[in-house]
């Protein structure tokens, strides 16, 4: 007998669910409100109240066994009598509310209350359902008794209702499954290493655990990740796979990896998310259903194409989303969560699985303990994690909200004053300099808690009715500032910056391991990898692993001689020194991209020191022929730069290291044949960078390298990796400075840069280069 997993509220929802999207309801704010509340009603209770009760059975229909899983908000037993509660939390005035204004949440606490009387023999049981306002903190409760045979008949409906859908589920299962049984690696072999690098992938998920793997450049990583991982959903039944990574185009690559697959026979659906910001059809990115007519009645109209698409289709990708939602006037970010929430294969950025702003809007869709989390270019996720978890608050926007609201409400404008104040106490304790403080500023997040409780009543009251931006912005940070600092520990430290006149208080994360540690529990495997995770064990430590996980370090596939490796080891790009070397390294970039005629990337550590440069530079060589990067291109320069590598020869780019076009840029052959790397990449120093050097310096006497070195050294590795990006790639590469000659840092070197060389001055270098050149002429 054919059997399937289901939980009451996919069942409930299935039947019931229905009506607007509202903004309100997606807030994470409003879905941590939700579940304060839940916990406040719970332990109000006493002693005969028995909270989060699971509940599991199975349950025939039609040829198919259901298994039904479920957690009732509470239990409460009375002597003889029990009842079943269910606890839901809203906006809505209370006065507007009988037993019948939702169905769905009758359905569910009836379903609750069915299985339990099952599992203890109960003739009779009590359903009560209560309705907790989140503005009024008052409470409406309905009750009622059922016996066994009426919740019966009404549990055993609604099974029926759903029994189609479940043989479509389920049949689509057996499709799935019997084509990645039969899914053949879809080249005819594996490159160098990509074996053994699907070999771990498919053991580690097998065993549920961590693998950090450094895959240099032609490894092929996305599908030596993939493969491996589709395979593996055989083992590990109803697991879903989320590809998560930082950049558009290594989603693209993926979701074409996938396509590419499913040309070969393979029917998993697979789902692209893309920001709500890119793919809203209005003008304002308002999930309100008085704005917004794909909110409005959204539930109501997703059921058929919803369904109708999973039946059909398996690729789901931006431009399938945005057809399917512009037909069926469907939100189409909305739309692209529910399909990701049936999908077998999600492709994300990390912030939908790691950021505690975005991932609680839909704990239905992320975080469940089945997920295998494929993470690509996971050397961005150390710094994005300490970005997602480290808010700031800006003193000179609670003032200028204070005004706006000193003729609106009085109260809240006072509120709004107070908090400034505590600035201000703030800045005189700091002397206006940058300063970690000790402790948590107390009295400062007790105001923002006193603020933000008559803020929410003041929005919610207006409903739709216009409210300051100013107002809400500082709001939402508020309710951001807060709810990080009741999970702060020691991984975390406040600071106060004063940049330019302004005043900030931040919470900062300066060590994301733990964090990380936390969120990937959730999930039951977990795959790290990059070209650039350097030291493995340093990026397991700060990803969130643990010693017992696995690290492996792939070879390069191609031959050391395709890659002319140079460093320069008679100057220095030190900070104090590095002007009065600028000449000297105009000489080093001329004799570099002028070697031969073709395309070249000169990476610098910063605009500021890439413009010394170009002035230089502009009177010793001519420069018609060289883009300068301008700081904040958008997407569509990006792209005109790059189209300009792809269809002609002779482009040079100035571009800074660790920029947009130092990763995620692929520019095989003739389209780009060297690169010119200034510094040893490391951060500017900051006043962030310290706090994690002098943090990583107590911890592991490491804080230097922890802070400054292997961020940039990794940097550089992705610069480089530019260049050779096939078996046919002949390149150059030009590291400037000495100190990558030192001992610290060839240590560092992977495998494939072990054959470099050192060069004494700019001659020198331009003859090795017109040798290796020449070289490949006699090939």
């Amino acid at each position: 007998m054919d059997n399937i997993k289901l939980s009451v509220r996919e069942l409930v929802e299935f039947v019931y669910k229905s009506g607007d999207i509202n903004v309100k309801n997606l807030s994470p704010d409003r879905a941590l409100e939700g579940i304060r509340a839940h916990k406040m009603l719970q332990t109000s209770m006493g002693e005969n109240y028995e909270k989060e009760y699971y509940l599991k059975n199975s349950f025939t229909a039609g040829d198919i066994l259901f298994f039904v899983e479920g957690r009732a908000d509470g239990v409460i037993k009375d002597g003889s009598d029990v009842t079943i509660d269910e606890i839901k939390s809203t906006y809505t005035d209370l006065d507007k509310i009988n037993e019948d204004y939702s169905l769905a949440h009758v359905a569910q606490a009836r379903c609750y209350a069915y299985m339990y009387a099952l599992e203890n023999n109960m003739g009779e049981i009590g359903v009560q359902l209560r309705y907790f306002n989140l503005d009024s903190e008052k409470t409406k409760t309905f009750k009622r008794k059922h016996s066994l045979k009426e919740l019966e008949d009404f549990f055993h409906g609604l099974l029926s209702m759903y029994l189609d859908w479940a043989e479509t589920i389920i049949n689509l299962k057996k499709e799935r499954e019997q084509s990645i049984e039969e899914l053949d690696f879809p080249f005819p072999e594996y490159r160098q290493g990509q074996r053994n690098f699907s070999v771990a992938v498919f053991r580690t998920i097998k065993e549920g655990k961590k693998l950090f793997v450094q895959a240099p450049t032609g490894v092929g990583k996305t599908i030596s990740a993939l493969f491996p991982a589709i395979k593996s959903m055989n083992v590990k039944k109803n697991s879903k796979i989320f590809y998560l990574t930082a950049k558009s185009s290594t989603k693209t690559i993926a979701f074409d990896t996938i396509k590419m697959l499913i040309g070969k026979g393979l029917k998993l659906r697979t789902t692209v998310i893309t920001a709500k910001e890119k793919i809203c059809f209005m003008e304002k990115t308002e999930c309100d259903p008085e704005y917004c007519p794909y909110a409005k009645g959204y539930f109501d109209r997703l059921g058929v194409p919803l369904r109708e698409s999973l039946k059909n289709s398996c690729m789901y990708d931006r431009d399938y989303i945005e057809n399917l939602a512009r037909h069926n006037q469907l939100c189409p970010f909305e739309l692209s969560l529910d399909l990701s929430y049936m999908s077998d294969a999600v492709i994300c950025d990390y912030n939908y699985y790691f950021d505690p702003r975005v991932s609680l809007q839909r704990d239905d869709v992320f975080k469940n303990s089945n997920d295998i989390l494929l993470v690509d270019e996971a050397h961005n996720l150390e710094d994005r994690t300490r970005s997602m978890f480290s808010p700031e608050l800006v003193k000179e926007e609670f003032h200028q909200a204070s005004k706006i609201m000193k003729e609106r409400d009085k109260k809240i404008s006072s509120l709004l004053q107070n908090i400034n104040k505590k600035f201000i106490e703030i800045k005189k304790i700091c002397n206006e300099e940058a300063s970690v403080l000790g402790e948590e500023p107390s009295e400062l997040v007790n105001s923002l808690r006193r603020f933000t409780a008559h803020a929410e009543k003041y929005i919610n009251d207006r409903k739709n009715d216009a409210v300051p931006d100013e107002l809400m912005d500082v709001y939402f940070k508020s309710i951001f500032f807060i709810k990080i600092s009741e999970i702060a520990d020691d991984n975390f430290c406040y600071y106060a910056d004063f940049p330019a006149r302004s005043t900030v208080v931040k919470l900062f994360l300066t060590n994301p391991s733990d964090i990380l540690k936390e969120i990937e529990k959730n999930a039951w495997s977990c795959i790290f990898f990059s070209a650039t995770l350097t030291p493995l064990k340093y990026f397991r430590y700060i990803l969130g692993g643990s010693d017992d996980d696995y690290i492996l370090r792939i070879k390069s596939p191609f031959r050391n001689e395709n890659l002319n490796l140079m460093i320069t080891r008679d100057i220095s790009m030190k900070y104090a020194v590095r002007d009065s070397n600028i000449e000297a390294s105009c000489r080093y970039i001329n004799a570099a991209i002028r070697g031969r005629d073709g395309n070249y990337m000169v990476f610098f550590p910063s605009y500021s020191f890439m413009d010394k440069v170009v002035d230089v530079y502009l009177s010793m060589y001519p420069m018609e022929d060289i883009i300068v990067q301008s700081q904040g291109i958008d997407e569509e320069e990006q792209g005109e730069i790059v189209n300009r590598f792809k269809n002609t020869t002779g482009v040079v780019l100035f571009t800074v290291v660790g920029g947009i076009f130092s990763e995620g840029v692929d520019l095989p052959l003739e389209k780009l044949i060297g690169a010119v790397i200034i510094g040893t990449g490391i951060p500017q120093i900051s006043f962030e960078r310290n706090i994690i050097k002098e943090f990583f310096d107590k911890k592991f006497d490491s804080g230097y390298d922890f802070a400054y070195k292997y961020p940039g050294f990794n940097k550089i590795l992705q610069s480089a990796g530019r260049v050779i990006r096939t078996e046919e790639d002949r390149g150059i590469v030009l590291l400037i400075d000495s100190r990558l000659c030192q001992s610290t840092y060839l240590s560092l070197f992977p495998e494939h840069w072990r054959h470099f060389k050192k060069m004494g001055s700019p001659q020198q270098a331009a003859e090795e280069i017109n040798l290796f050149w020449k070289e490949e002429s006699h090939d």
